[in-house]
């Protein structure tokens, strides 16, 4: 959001420069500085409020410093280098996809469920616990009890956690807010069946038109233009061709499996996070190709499918919210 918001103002003011004479002070140093401010509002102060805000700050740094990639990279110090938009995209998505990883790679000990409690718990002293932190620390440390815990440090903790002060929950609220403007039929079911078999029928166009090299992928129609020559435009087809292959494949016997669990009213959750990796992995290595061969334009593919992502999201956190809290603590990650 930083990079686009801040090549619009630029295009829009006619790319100003803070300087004279040799001078240029260029944003990526603006960027360097918050991300230095992020890690000292991190370090000197404690509490959720401060978390969010150096994350909020180290975002914004982030992104100022990642816009001028293209100087970074190029001899003539290219601002408008035209493959700087994949860098950014593929840098962006190393760190977010990286970071899951990591987060999801097994499930918590008792042990690290007990730490994430004190976690909750030493910020809720610091700033005051909302309601849906406390549920989350209660439902971590009972998942710890259950697993044979030292019954000592689960008191202890369940202990520290009942002293924490109660804090409004801004942020919850603020996202309450927000989708509450959304139309309530975007987050009906019948939304996510038309994003998932939407995303069978175009993994299936593409998948053809790569075999048999027809122009009529759906990005094309979008963008029109191309760049990169007849190289990139074959490694483009290739890739295509496994990925919206894999890609039929699986949405479809998610979508299936989904409306077999409706159907028998089940509440299980394993197929719409099946199309949910599905939908993630075709649109973030779709868009490598699509910022590649479109620049800046491949932002409407990915956005569309950010959109499929988010419906799918919604209605698995739903069917989430309907399970014991026992069932959701095995899900929790910090």
């Amino acid at each position: 959001m930083t990079i686009i918001l801040t090549r619009a103002y630029l295009a829009v003011t006619g790319y100003p420069q803070i300087g004279s004479g040799s001078l240029h002070i260029a944003h990526a140093l603006y960027g360097g500085a918050l991300l230095v401010a992020a890690l000292v509002i991190e370090w000197a102060f404690l509490g959720s409020r401060a978390r969010t805000t150096s994350v909020v700050v180290a975002g914004i740094g982030f992104g100022l410093f990642l816009d001028e990639v293209g100087k970074f990279v190029t001899k003539s110090n290219d601002y408008f280098y035209y493959p700087a938009a994949d860098i950014m995209y593929l840098s962006v998505m190393l760190v977010v996809i990286g970071g899951q990883i990591i987060r999801l790679a097994r499930k918590p000990t008792p042990h690290e469920s007990l730490s994430n409690a004190a976690d909750i718990a030493a910020q809720g002293i610091a700033s005051g616990l909302g309601t849906s932190r406390r549920r989350v620390a209660a439902a971590l440390i009972d998942r710890a009890e259950s697993q044979g815990a030292d019954p000592k440090t689960v008191n202890t903790i369940r202990e520290l956690l009942s002293q924490c002060p109660d804090s409004p929950e801004r942020i919850l609220q603020m996202r309450l807010r927000i989708i509450r403007w959304i139309p309530s039929a975007l987050l009906a079911p019948w939304c996510v069946t038309l994003a998932g078999w939407a995303l069978v029928l175009v993994s299936l166009e593409v998948s053809l038109s790569s075999i048999f090299h027809v122009n009529f992928r759906p990005s094309e129609l979008l963008f029109r233009d191309t760049h990169g020559g007849d190289d990139l435009l074959a490694i483009s087809n290739n890739s295509y061709l496994v990925l919206s292959g894999a890609t039929f494949l699986l949405a479809g016997f998610a979508m299936l499996a989904r409306r077999r669990a409706r159907q028998n009213q089940t509440g299980i959750i394993w197929p719409l996070q099946l199309l949910q990796a599905v939908a993630i992995a075709f649109t973030l290595i779709g868009a490598v190709f699509d910022f590649a061969q479109f620049g800046f334009g491949g932002l409407i593919s990915l956005g569309i499918g950010l959109f499929t992502m988010a419906v799918i999201a919604n209605e698995t956190n739903t069917t989430i919210r309907g399970m014991t809290l026992k069932q959701r603590a095995d899900r929790i990650r910090l």
